[in-house]
């Protein structure tokens, strides 16, 4: 008697492409990150020199991922450039004053990739009466605007900035400069 067996086959004709095409699009449009205080930073570089490069910052919960010289430049320049603007923040926003910047009672995170020269633009959210939202700095990079309450979180982002720029200093124009 012949056993019966199960088999699930699998094929790799099928694109990504092919599968996309077939079902809906989302996008996320922009996110809004509210930052207070010392911003814990990271920077990762995987694959130095090589096509695979990969360079990583974390910056609070915000994970950015980008490969090239030019755009952590650029990105790192402009966000130098908002130091006059981040004059007026108080230099650390009180602990008190935390939670009115809370939107929910939920963690979000993200994950981003950042290519080329990013759309970077800056602004000042003065405070509104009736409001308890402090003064903040607005630095939309892409599809990502902070909000920063104060000076310690604005130089602890900006030498994240730094740090990624510099690493990517040294990969040369064949990585796509």
């Amino acid at each position: 008697m012949a056993s019966s067996q199960n088999h699930a086959t699998t094929s790799t004709t099928t694109t990504i492409a092919d599968e996309d095409a077939a079902r809906g699009f989302s996008s996320v449009g922009s996110i809004a990150v509210r930052v207070a205080g010392l911003v814990p930073t990271r920077v990762d570089l995987r694959f130095a020199g090589t096509p695979q490069q990969q360079l990583g910052v974390s910056l609070g919960t915000i994970l950015v991922y980008m490969s090239t010289h030019l755009t952590a430049s650029t990105i790192a320049e402009k966000w130098a450039a908002a130091a006059p603007l981040a004059r007026g923040l108080s230099h650390v926003l009180p602990t008190e004053r935390r939670p009115s910047m809370a939107t929910g009672p939920w963690l979000l995170s993200a994950m981003v990739r950042f290519a080329g020269t990013p759309a970077v633009t800056t602004d000042v959210m003065t405070a509104q009466p009736g409001r308890d939202l402090p003064p903040m700095l607005r630095i939309q990079v892409g599809p990502v605007t902070w909000e920063l309450t104060d000076a310690v979180a604005y130089s602890s982002m900006l030498s994240a900035w730094r740090i990624a720029a510099d690493l990517l200093a040294f990969q040369g124009p064949e990585r796509g400069e």
